[in-house]
């Protein structure tokens, strides 16, 4: 019986890695991070090795089918992608609490640094506020020698002050401080739409700066569907400032 009056990890097998990436994405902007960890697990095959439960999770439970129910988790699988050793750190929610997210990440840092891993990477989405149908951005934060890497494959290297809110950004933090390097990626979204396009990517461009080949065969066509919302948005949106321009010009000439 699990007792989860603090954040528990619960291994289901260890897997024997050498030298692993851990890869995360967890709900956030856009859900870009869960939307690209999913696609990894999907065409990796990835298998599940760890549940975690946290009481700094929401206070509710995930209801399936025929009416079951779940209790919220994150979940640690692991994979290989051409000869690498990849773990996909994917789950239903992020903690609610400064106090909760710190937790959350030590508790996974303290396992997958015990299974060997010498780099992280974070997935998550830059909010622009604005709908764009052209191919999102990808802007890189992290250590330095990784930066440099990845600035030649064309990302945009985020300067200046600005947190990364929880998880993407916290455990490349904790993560340094226990000599680990790490780098986040964030796709530019506006914020409100499940953006498929973003997530594409981003994976895109951290399958080029690992040096191996992804199927985005069905994240491409999730993602042409997401270019068609956002032309529906925009459309709209676009109608209503003319609707209301119309009815300030004839406000405007009524008052004259």
């Amino acid at each position: 019986m699990i007792k989860t009056k603090n954040t528990v990890v619960k291994i289901l097998r260890k897997p024997r890695l050498n030298k692993p990436i851990l890869i995360e994405g967890l709900p956030g902007m856009g859900y870009v991070g869960k939307l690209a960890a999913e696609h990894l697990l999907q065409v990796l095959n990835a298998e599940k090795f760890a549940e975690v439960l946290s009481p700094h999770f929401p206070h509710h439970v995930m209801v399936g089918a025929g009416g079951t129910l779940r209790p919220l988790r994150n979940e640690l699988y692991w994979a290989r992608l051409d000869g690498k050793d990849i773990i996909i750190w994917a789950g239903d929610v992020q903690p609610v609490s400064t106090e909760g997210h710190y937790e959350l990440v030590e508790r996974v840092l303290d396992v997958t640094e015990k299974l060997g891993v010498t780099q992280i990477f974070t997935i998550g989405g830059y909010a622009t506020g604005k709908y764009s149908t052209t191919r999102p951005k990808v802007i890189g934060i992290g250590d330095s020698k990784l930066l440099e890497k990845i600035r030649k494959r064309g990302v945009l290297i985020k300067e200046g002050r600005g947190p990364i809110i929880g998880a993407a950004g916290l455990l490349l933090g904790l993560g340094q401080l226990r000599g680990i390097r790490g780098t986040c990626l964030l796709g530019e979204t506006h914020g409100i739409v499940v953006d498929h396009r973003a997530a594409q990517a981003v994976l895109e461009v951290l399958a080029d700066i690992l040096e191996v080949k992804l199927d985005m065969r069905n994240l491409g066509r999730r993602a042409k569907k997401t270019e068609e919302v956002i032309e529906r948005v925009r459309r709209e949106i676009e109608l209503r400032g003319r609707k209301a321009r119309q009815r300030e010009e004839e406000e405007a000439w009524y008052i004259r």
